[in-house]
């Protein structure tokens, strides 16, 4: 008698063997080069979209500037932007990544490979940092070419930098755990990324926002670490100043808590579409 095969559904829910470290670094840097190929192969659509980034900062420049271009708000608004772009950059890339794996009927094989399945989700979300990040620096650096602006470099901005992203990944993979269960999720992501662009104080700093609108914004996932990049590279503030303020606490507890919500909903949303059988449907 012919053996059924088995289907994603029944498998157990993790693999025994665990992998070494030069396996993991393998696995996440194919996953890295296999979106740089995707993100070179769309180039031209890539840099278009790159070009109507820059002009919608130039516009909102402009009408913030009433008819001018003022140097003094350009910088803060540049931060905003850029740390806006890698945060919109990076969700897409993971939200549309997984949408595309369902709809061509490889996101199966993440969980039929020996290697184990977070393996090939880490890899999943460096591909799209490191892709977000090369996307958010060419913006800057277009948008630099038309309208030069000067931003202090400080080591301070080190730890918020890495918390805006670890925020990042964590709300992205908050998304990626709903779309793995509900499939389609694209009005709703699009609601929230605009949400993030009007109350998250990209365009605005805080302490010139409605005292409501900045509360709602201090619950957003980029806020904190914009604010903390502004107060670093633009103001000069330590990261002891920081800490002694509270932003920092604010911007480690905003970061943490969005990675630890994304991964428990991540790998939950997971485990019932595999145990559904509806890894592979769309």
């Amino acid at each position: 008698m012919l053996s059924t095969p088995t289907p994603a559904a029944l498998l157990p829910l993790g693999n025994a063997a665990q992998p070494g470290l030069r396996a993991l670094a393998v696995a996440i840097g194919n996953e890295v080069s296999k979106g740089l190929i995707d993100l070179w192969r769309g180039k031209l659509a890539s840099f278009l979209e790159l070009v109507l980034f820059a002009l919608l900062f130039l516009v909102i420049n402009f009408a913030q500037g009433r008819g001018a271009f003022h140097g003094v708000q350009e910088a803060p608004l540049l931060l905003g932007f850029v740390g806006y772009i890698f945060f919109h950059m990076q969700t897409n890339r993971l939200f549309w990544g997984l949408l595309g794996e369902m709809q061509s009927g490889t996101l199966e094989q993440r969980y039929l490979s020996p290697m184990p399945s977070w393996v090939l989700t880490m890899g999943f979300v460096a591909a799209s940092v490191v892709e977000a990040a090369l996307t958010a620096l060419l913006l800057y650096l277009l948008i630099d070419l038309v309208a030069p602006v000067t931003i202090p470099l400080h080591w301070a901005a080190v730890l918020p930098l890495l918390l805006l992203v670890v925020g990042s990944v964590g709300y992205s993979l908050i998304l990626g755990g709903l779309t793995l269960r509900f499939k389609r999720l694209e009005i709703l992501k699009e609601m929230f990324q605009i949400g993030v662009l009007i109350f998250g104080g990209v365009l605005i700093p805080l302490d010139r926002m409605p005292s409501w609108m900045a509360a709602i914004a201090r619950l957003l996932p980029l806020t904190p670490g914009v604010e903390a990049l502004r107060q670093t590279l633009l103001d000069g503030v330590s990261l002891v100043s920081l800490a002694t303020g509270g932003t920092l606490l604010w911007l480690v507890g905003s970061a943490v808590a969005y990675l630890l919500l994304g991964i428990a909903i991540f790998r939950w949303f997971g485990r019932l579409a595999k145990r559904d059988g509806a890894l592979g449907q769309y």
